[in-house]
């Protein structure tokens, strides 16, 4: 591990790290390279021992990626994906996130009791780290990827100052991210393939920059024709309207021959140009229709979705509005039909049967947070 220079952080530090972070994310690198920068920016602000990187699905918070060259050595890796995905554990990025917060420290969270956490006792002390920093990597309505901020066991743990200091950087961090993975799908909308996202542009005006190949073929599927005035489909423009006022929209709708399509809008800089993703919608896109293949009703789906970001049955309750028994008859029902007969089974199952083969493969991501269609080379 590379070692830091220890002390707070003072406010030029981290001045010079966010310029540096928005210099790095204006090249649009993609999240790989992304996490490697900032393994070179954060510790000459903040002092660290690792820097790792991690790509999450924002439907449930699943690990879909990452960088991995410094911290937990990967002979321990499966053990700490098992505690993350199966066993009770503080500071899980569902309930980090549940929280409000961008960032929290393993030793904060225990009361500076961390022999109380399986990750500390199984994985870090065994490898040497001492305490850990989480930070999700959130823009405005939706969680992108996330941080790993590790500490040898000789050190210190964070300091409150420090995780605010970290705290300060992460959006800039996340919305380089959002735009790395548009750029991954604008790359893989320029080729004339019916199966490849079609990509198109628009001016602040609302006028039609450019039109990828592909993105032709979905305008024919769409119904929309050519890209000539009046032609792009209205679910089209009214996501890159939204996308230009809120920054990015999302909407799913029904091709010409009833399949299922995805749009993804992104406002792409502060003028309010707006680039839209055009692709066929994936039942691993959200978890309530990759929960459809398990034959769960709607209401089923609803309750294991939030099981998996991580709401107790009470937060269930209070958020769809029904009695805490019935959440535990539906996630009962929901269990039954998964083969599984608890959170941690349901969680096991999700990442292991339909994240894990993904992530060893190496596929990229796309705008949607999922998978993108086209593999990494």
């Amino acid at each position: 591990m590379t070692r830091s220079n220890a002390g707070l952080p003072d406010g030029a530090a981290l001045r010079r790290a966010r310029t540096r972070i928005e210099k790095l994310c204006r090249g649009l690198p993609d999240p790989m390279t992304l996490f490697s920068g900032l393994n070179e920016i954060i510790p000459a602000a903040v002092a660290v021992d690792g820097v790792c990187g991690l790509t999450l699905d924002p439907a449930t918070l699943m690990h879909t990626g990452g960088f991995h060259e410094k911290g937990v050595p990967h002979t321990h890796l499966p053990r700490l994906l098992d505690i993350e995905y199966g066993e009770e554990d503080v500071n899980h990025f569902p309930h980090l996130v549940g929280t409000g917060r961008l960032a929290a420290g393993l030793w904060q969270a225990t009361r500076a009791r961390p022999h109380t956490s399986r990750r500390y006792r199984d994985v870090y002390r065994p490898t040497g780290l001492g305490d850990e920093m989480r930070v999700v990597l959130r823009g405005r309505h939706t969680v992108w990827g996330a941080l790993v901020l590790h500490r040898g066991g000789d050190r210190d743990p964070f300091g409150v100052a420090e995780i605010a200091a970290v705290e300060a950087l992460a959006p800039a961090v996340a919305e380089g991210l959002r735009r790395s993975y548009l750029r991954h799908d604008a790359a893989a909308a320029d080729v004339q393939d019916p199966a490849a996202p079609g990509l198109l542009t628009f001016a602040p005006d609302g006028g039609v920059e450019g039109v990828t190949p592909s993105g032709e073929v979905w305008l024919d599927r769409l119904g929309g024709g050519t890209a000539g005035p009046g032609r792009i489909p209205q679910p089209v423009l009214h996501a890159a309207r939204r996308a230009r006022a809120a920054g990015e929209a999302s909407v799913r709708l029904h091709d010409g021959a009833g399949r299922w399509a995805s749009l993804a809008a992104t406002r792409m800089d502060t003028a309010g140009r707006v680039a839209v993703i055009v692709q066929p919608s994936r039942p691993e896109h959200t978890i309530g229709i990759l929960m459809e293949a398990y034959d769960l009703t709607a209401r089923e789906q609803e309750v294991a979705r939030l099981v998996v970001y991580g709401m107790s049955d009470t937060e269930i309750s209070r958020r769809l509005g029904i009695s805490p028994h019935t959440v535990r008859d539906h996630l009962k029902k929901a269990f039954d039909k998964t083969g599984t007969n608890s959170r941690g089974r349901l969680l096991r199952l999700l990442y292991f049967g339909h994240y894990r083969p993904d992530v060893e493969s190496g596929r990229a991501m796309g705008s949607s947070g999922w998978f993108a269609m086209v593999a990494r080379e």
